[in-house]
C-alpha cells in the first residue's frame, strides 16, 4: 500500500510541474519528452536486455502494459490542458473504479463504492457558479480511465514474473515507441530552451520513472481490484497539487467529493481487508 501511495504523490506532483510546461512544448510535446526521457534514463540504468528473457505470452503482456501506459499519459495530458488537474484525475478514476465494482462481494464493499460514486458526483456536479467543464477535456479523461484499467490488468498479470524495475523499463520503452512522433516533435524545442528541457527531465523522473516502478512493486502484492480502490486517493492528491502548485481552486462540493473518495478508500483497506494471492516466484533466466 505504501509503495502505491508514494507513487501517487510523485505522479501528481510531476503532473502539476508538467502543466507549467504546456506553454513551451504543448501537451503533446510535454508528454513526449516525459516518456522519452524516462525511457532513456531507465534503459541506461537497468539494461533489461542483459537479464530479462520473456516468453511470447509475457511479451504480449509487456506490449499491452507499455502501450496502455504511453497512450494513457497522452490523453491525460490532453485532458489537463482543458480541465483542472483534480477533475481530470477524478474522471480518469472511473477506469480503476470499474475494476473495483466488478469485484464487489459484500455489503461493506457496496458502501465504499457508493461513497466513491457520491464523491465523484460532488466533483463533477458541484452546483451553480462553477464553470462548465470542457467536453473535449472530459472525453480525453474518460479515455484515460479506460486505458488506466488496461494498464492495471496487464501490470497485475505480469506480477512478480519480472522485477518491478525491469517491467517498468520495458513498458516505458514501449510507451516511448508508441509516442515517438511526440518525442521527435518536442526534442528541437527542448534543445532550444535547455531550462525548460531540464524541468521536463525532472517531470520524467517524478511522473514516470519513480511512480511506475512503485506501481509495479505494489502490483506484485495486490490484485487489480485492490489497486483500483487504492487509486481512489488520486483525485484528492491531484486536487491539492493543482491548488498548491497551479492555483486551480475548486468548489467546496468538489473538496467534499474528494473527502468521500478518501474515506471510501481507507475504509476498504482498513475495515474490509482482502486476501492477497501468494506472490509468484521469480525464476532466474537461463544463461545464454
Amino acid at each position: 500500500m505504501g509503495w502505491l501511495l508514494a507513487g501517487i504523490a510523485s505522479y501528481q506532483t510531476g503532473a502539476s510541474m508538467a502543466k507549467g510546461l504546456f506553454p513551451v512544448f504543448g501537451a503533446v510535446g510535454t508528454v513526449g519528452l516525459r516518456i522519452g526521457f524516462a525511457a532513456a534514463l531507465m534503459l541506461l540504468i537497468f539494461r533489461p536486455w542483459r537479464s530479462v528473457r520473456l516468453s511470447p505470452a509475457l511479451w504480449r503482456l509487456v506490449l499491452i502494459y507499455g502501450g496502455s501506459m504511453g497512450l494513457m499519459n497522452l490523453v491525460f495530458y490532453l485532458a489537463i490542458a482543458r480541465v483542472p488537474l483534480g477533475v481530470a484525475v477524478s474522471l480518469e478514476f472511473l477506469g480503476p473504479l470499474a475494476l473495483a465494482l466488478a469485484g464487489s462481494r459484500s455489503v461493506l464493499d457496496i458502501l465504499w463504492f457508493l461513497l466513491i460514486l457520491g464523491g465523484l458526483a460532488c466533483l463533477l456536479y458541484p452546483g451553480h457558479g462553477v464553470p462548465h467543464l470542457d467536453p473535449i477535456g472530459v472525453a480525453f479523461a474518460l479515455c484515460g480511465g479506460a486505458l488506466w484499467a488496461v494498464y492495471l490488468i496487464s501490470g497485475t498479470r505480469i506480477g512478480n514474473r519480472i522485477s518491478p524495475a525491469q517491467t517498468t523499463t520495458l513498458g516505458m520503452a514501449v510507451g516511448a515507441l508508441v509516442l515517438s512522433p511526440c518525442v521527435v516533435m518536442a526534442v528541437p524545442h527542448a534543445v532550444a530552451d535547455p531550462k525548460s528541457g531540464a524541468i521536463a527531465l525532472g517531470v520524467a523522473v517524478l511522473s514516470s520513472a519513480v511512480p511506475y516502478v512503485l506501481d509495479m512493486m505494489a502490483m506484485a502484492r495486490l490484485t487489480a481490484r485492490d489497486m483500483g480502490i487504492l487509486y481512489s486517493l488520486d483525485p484528492a492528491y491531484a486536487g491539492l497539487a493543482g491548488l498548491v502548485l497551479l492555483g486551480e481552486a475548486l468548489a467546496p462540493a468538489q473538496w467534499l467529493g474528494m473527502g468521500l473518495v478518501v474515506l471510501a478508500s481507507l475504509g476498504n483497506v482498513l475495515i474490509s481487508p482482502k486476501k492477497r494471492p501468494p506472490p509468484i516466484e521469480i525464476v532466474a533466466p537461463p544463461e545464454p
